[in-house]
């Protein structure tokens, strides 16, 4: 089971954090941009000892966010993020303050998000559901229901086959 060190930020950081960015962010724009950030950063900065090292600082927690994905007729969700989001958690100031201080904390690991958020918020939120429909963590736990967990350690290694 991970521990609480294994995670750069919590999801809600990271959720609130995106709010920072664009502030009328669609609720699909913000379960695939967690999704795709998610699985990125663990492709990129994950080695096979389950470590990564960012420039300049130490070894980096294994995942950027604790994620529950679950696979959803639309792509990957987390629950607690859509229904957090629902109730309008992420877009309040203080919570968008927060997460803005704590993700500059980690300036590298800014860049990474900003830099990569950029581009999903590009595509259109339809396009990004077909593109995560692409991946073959997804398609494997739909295959078994809606709403079946996914698993992280699959999306992550997917990502390093198929990307890195």
């Amino acid at each position: 089971m991970p521990k609480e060190s294994d995670y750069m930020f919590s999801v809600d950081t990271l959720a609130s954090y995106l709010y920072s960015l664009k502030n009328n962010i669609s609720p699909l724009k913000l379960q695939k941009s967690l999704y795709f950030l998610f699985a990125y950063h663990g492709a990129l900065y994950t080695q096979e000892t389950g470590e990564g090292v960012f420039e300049g600082t130490s070894v980096a927690p294994k995942y950027l966010f604790n994620a529950q994905f679950e696979a959803w007729q639309y792509g990957p969700v987390i629950r607690q993020v859509y229904n957090n989001d629902k109730r309008g958690i992420y877009s309040s100031p203080d919570m968008i303050e927060a997460a803005t201080k704590e993700v500059e904390s980690e300036p590298e690991v800014k860049k990474f998000i900003d830099e990569l958020f950029m581009q999903i918020d590009s595509v259109s939120d339809f396009k990004l559901v077909d593109r995560s429909h692409q991946d073959d963590s997804w398609k494997e736990a739909y295959s078994q229901g809606q709403s079946t967990l996914m698993d992280n350690e699959q999306i992550i290694q997917e990502y390093q086959e198929k990307y890195v």
